[in-house]
């Protein structure tokens, strides 16, 4: 008798939380590069993030969202040096992975559109640097090519902070697209592969799908 009390108890709670509670499956690409003093030379790189979110009813129209996700976060450098004996070019592309954490409050300005802004916590769990070097000698014209790849998580810092700001539209109960610009506050690297000191901060714009179960 107290099982089935305990039961009950359990699924009455579960209904009443049903209303204020729902898990969700986001996916979104990612379009990103750098900003700050020493990010002249970054480029727009293609990314992707996906995760699952939670979205908490506080009042009819504010919600809170955090969620959990894997962000790929990718951005290029084009490098183009001359002097009386050679000409030099790289072509280099920054692939980072993070586990971000954001956590958003939602704004319904009308049934169908919103609102959202909040704090994204990332955390950096690997970075590779691709490159592709072209070095011709003036004097001769003979051309020499070298390409590859090479860790580079030992210069990303472990954490990175980002506001985020955004709109959405809910196209149906279960299905949400949204456009988020995230923009980082605190350098994602304090020196360079060549030991200088740096500051540059990820910037982001995702366009992304949520489903809520």
């Amino acid at each position: 008798m107290f099982k089935k009390i305990i039961l009950a108890a359990l699924i009455v709670t579960s209904a009443a939380f049903a209303d204020f509670f729902s898990v969700g499956a986001r996916a979104a690409a990612n379009f990103g590069t750098a900003w700050g003093d020493d990010a002249d030379d970054a480029k727009w790189g293609v990314g992707f993030n996906a995760g699952v979110a939670l979205k908490i009813d506080i009042l009819p129209v504010i919600t809170i969202i955090p969620g959990l996700e894997v962000d790929y976060r990718r951005m290029g450098e084009e490098e183009n040096i001359s002097d009386a004996f050679y000409n030099y070019s790289s072509d280099q592309t920054l692939g980072m992975w993070y586990l971000d954490i954001p956590v958003l409050a939602r704004v319904k300005l009308i049934p169908l559109v919103y609102l959202e802004g909040g704090v994204a916590f990332s955390f950096n769990l690997s970075a590779s640097l691709d490159y592709d070097d072209t070095e011709t000698s003036i004097a001769t014209g003979k051309t020499e090519k070298e390409s590859g790849d090479m860790s580079y998580s030992k210069f990303v810092n472990t954490m990175d902070i980002g506001l985020v700001v955004g709109a959405g539209v809910s196209l149906l109960d279960k299905l949400d697209v949204d456009f988020r610009l995230v923009l980082g506050l605190n350098s994602y690297m304090d020196e360079n592969d060549e030991g200088y000191s740096v500051s540059v901060k990820h910037i982001r714009m995702q366009a992304g799908v949520i489903y809520w179960f």
